[in-house]
This record gives structure tokens, C-alpha cells and sequence, in this order.
């Protein structure tokens, strides 16, 4: 499998000096850059999917971060308590994007949002477009996409993000309500959400506006699948907390174009579903753990996350 470094920085600066031919330059620089990931930790990255599909990864820094909210916060749930701290031990890449319905197809082959019989989206609730969310993709199914890709990597870099990854990451650093902040006039600028959607169905990945590290569609858009079993917080210190080790529901996070409330859009709402259930606003992101193999790069953990935001 290989890799691309990405600057997305570098892109948007030659694309407002060059205009419409930045397409173009990124693809030459894309093509050059090209290489086995050994030696480039600790940078976005382009991966090449099985059946010729790419898909973007932001580097997110270990660190400590405070997990789900006070009851303070407005419409706080108590599933969200107590509030306790987390430390990520070990650096992961995370999906820039949720996973599109055009990338499960190169994986996969398949379709699970299509109704067979009439050759139609499931339910005339689905558009398909390569561009779109993969849905009505459940938990389980996911972990096949996962399988397929370690497969093909010759290893087993792969997987959900755990509950805490996933909060840790759309937190980026903030202790807010949301990524931007507590400004619930701004949300509609980061989400796909009831009020913002057009239509009853999810909208292309990357739409909105980013969260600080870079990573889009955090709040909104479709909820996001996460590994772990859903389940009562622990009210300690905690280092890389995998959830329950059983349970009936799986986790998922960040609300969805279908969402009623603003409220189930913050950074700490968190619901359970089946894990055999594959809904129109369920989809999911893939982390990649940084491998073994790989040299980590000189980037401060201090300065990271300003470099992160100043991209």
C-alpha cells in the first residue's frame, strides 16, 4: 500500500495565486510524493485504497484532554458524566473525511445503501454519489472495510476510533460545547445538521468548515460508528480507555443531518446503537495507527496543535 504526503496549507496558498490550475499542481506534486510510509510519521497523509481509491488522514499528537462534559453545560445528558481525564498515549492519523460511499465501493464492491430489488437507494432516502457518506453500513460491516484494508497494508494498522480518540480528535484542543466554541449561531458553518441540510439525506463529505486539526464533518453531516461498547463513563484519570468490555450497543458520535437539536451536535453527546442496525445517518471514519516501522518527526507536542490549526 502506499502513501502521499499532503500540505493542504501549501495547496490553499498556491490556489489563491494560481486559481483554477491548483487541481492540477496538487496532482503532479501528489504524483511525486509517492512512497513506502518508513521515515514520514507525524504528517497528513493520502493512502491508496484497494481498487485504486485514496483516501486523507490527519496526524493527530498524543495528548490529555478532559472527556465528556459538566453537567453545567447546557442540555447536558448523564451519560456524558462525569467528567474526567484522558491521556492518548500513542499518536494516531484519523480519517480528514467520514468514510464515502465511493471509497467503500474500491474497497468493498458493494453497495449496502442500495434496495437490490428495484435498484434504487435504500428506501428513496439515499442518494448514490461517490462523494456521500457510505450508510446503512452497520457496525459489524464496518469491520470487514477495516479487515480488507489491513489486509491489503500487510498489517493491522486499522481500526474504529476508540470513543475517546474520537472525542479527543474533535475536540482538538478546545474544552467547548463545540470545536469553535459555545456560539450555537456558528455551528451551521461546521454541520449538516436538521436546519442546514437540503434534503433528508446526507450531503458530500468536506462541505463545511473544519475543526482545528483539520479533520471536517465532526459535528453533522452522518453519526460515526467508534470501536468501543457503549456504557457508563469510569470517573478517574484514565490512559487510552477502550469502554466496556461487553455490552449490547455500540458507540457512535457527532451527530447528523437527521439530528433535532443543536444539543446532540456537541463534542460530548454520545448514544448507543445495535451494532447490527445500518441506518441512513450512521456512517464512520477509519484510524490508522502510525507503524512501528515509521522514524517520528521533530514536531514539539507543545507547538503541534498551532501548527494543526494554522494550516
Amino acid at each position: 500500500m502506499l502513501y502521499a504526503v499532503t500540505n493542504r496549507k501549501v495547496y490553499s496558498q498556491i490556489g489563491a495565486l494560481f486559481g483554477g490550475f491548483v487541481d492540477v499542481i496538487r496532482i503532479s506534486i501528489t504524483s511525486v510524493l509517492l512512497f513506502a510510509i518508513a521515515g514520514y510519521a507525524n504528517q497528513d497523509i493520502t493512502v491508496e485504497l484497494p481498487g485504486g481509491a485514496t483516501m486523507d488522514l490527519e496526524w493527530v499528537e498524543p495528548g490529555a484532554f478532559m472527556m465528556g462534559s459538566l453537567s453545567s453545560e447546557w442540555k447536558h445528558q448523564a451519560n456524558e458524566g462525569p467528567q474526567h481525564e484522558v491521556s492518548i498515549s500513542r499518536g494516531f492519523y484519523l480519517g480528514t473525511y467520514e468514510v464515502t460511499q465511493g471509497q467503500w465501493e474500491s474497497v468493498m464492491g458493494t453497495g449496502p445503501w442500495m434496495d437490490y430489488f428495484t435498484d434504487n437507494g435504500w428506501k428513496d432516502q439515499f442518494i448514490p454519489d461517490p462523494t456521500h457518506p457510505a450508510v446503512h453500513v452497520s457496525w459489524s460491516e464496518t469491520q470487514s472495510f477495516i479487515q480488507a484494508l489491513n489486509t491489503a497494508s500487510g498489517d493491522s494498522l486499522y481500526r474504529l476510533p476508540s470513543e475517546a480518540e474520537w472525542e479527543y480528535a474533535a475536540r482538538a484542543g478546545t474544552t467547548t460545547m463545540w470545536s469553535f466554541g459555545d456560539e450555537i449561531d456558528q455551528l451551521n458553518k461546521y454541520s449538516v445538521n436538521e436546519v442546514s441540510a437540503t434534503s433528508s439525506r446526507g450531503h458530500p463529505v468536506g462541505m463545511k468548515l473544519p475543526n482545528p486539526w483539520g479533520l471536517y464533518d465532526m459535528h453533522g453531516n452522518v453519526e460515526e460508528w467508534c470501536q468501543d461498547w457503549f456504557g457508563p463513563y469510569s470517573s478517574g484519570p484514565q490512559v487510552d480507555p477502550q469502554g466496556p468490555e461487553e455490552g449490547t450497543n455500540r458507540v457512535v458520535r457527532g451527530g447528523s443531518f437527521r439530528t433535532k437539536g443543536y444539543s446532540k451536535q456537541r463534542v460530548a453527546f454520545r448514544q448507543g446503537i445495535y451494532l447490527g442496525n445500518g441506518n441512513n445517518n450512521v456512517g464512520f471514519r477509519v484510524l490508522m495507527m502510525e507503524p512501528k516501522s515509521s522514524v517520528p518527526t521533530a514536531v514539539n507536542s507543545q507547538s503541534w496543535g498551532l501548527i494543526k490549526a494554522d494550516k
